[in-house]
């Protein structure tokens, strides 16, 4: 598994893909976390970020990464599975 920077470009190419989320990998250090891509329907996008906040885990939609990365990078990495 590869280990890379998250990047507006990145985050593109993901969402053309077919992928909706970025999400924190669970037990990832909340300081330097590692993230992943996923796929959620949009619909479930907002279900899925409280569930996941339950377990210290964040979930942003790919959509709106791509429109706040220039403001608010993100910490850590990505996990690609490719």
């Amino acid at each position: 598994m590869k280990m890379v920077d998250i990047t507006k470009e990145r985050l593109k190419d993901a969402q053309n893909d077919g992928y909706t989320v970025l999400i924190t990998k669970f037990n990832s250090d909340p300081l330097y976390p590692t993230w992943i891509f996923d796929k959620i329907a949009n619909e479930k996008i907002e279900s899925n970020k409280k569930m996941l906040n339950e377990n210290y885990q964040l979930c942003y939609s790919i959509r709106e990464a791509i429109n706040t990365i220039d403001k608010r990078p993100f910490i850590g990495k990505l996990q690609l599975t490719n």
